[in-house]
């Protein structure tokens, strides 16, 4: 599958947060518990965003085949030191949306 552009990227990070909403029934307080450096306005901001100091997307891994090693594509699907798996305890998006990131990710983040 070829990778898609930034909208459906979005629209996949917009879904989980509806989706997590309504599972929990609030709003995720995001800010709080990401200390603030979590954003997925642009592409822009997704790519520079460090919650806890950790760099979602390294720019050495991407459009190098390197997605599934980027700190995105990890704590997506699991655990990573000590951080639960995202979104704090599901829904969590499913293997094909994963995928998805994941490629476009590999892609060069194209627009």
């Amino acid at each position: 599958m070829a990778a898609r552009g930034w909208p459906r990227i979005k629209e996949i990070l917009d879904g989980a947060l509806e989706d997590w909403e309504k599972a929990n029934g609030r709003r995720p307080a995001i800010e709080v518990s990401h200390e603030g450096a979590l954003r997925w306005e642009t592409k822009e901001q997704l790519a520079q965003s460090r919650p806890f100091d950790l760099q979602l997307i390294e720019p050495d891994k991407v459009g190098a085949g390197r997605a599934e090693e980027t700190n995105l594509i990890k704590i997506l699907r699991r655990n990573v030191g000590g951080f639960r798996r995202m979104p704090s305890r599901g829904p969590y998006l499913s293997d094909d949306e994963i995928k998805e990131i994941a490629d476009w990710i590999d892609a060069g983040m194209p627009d």
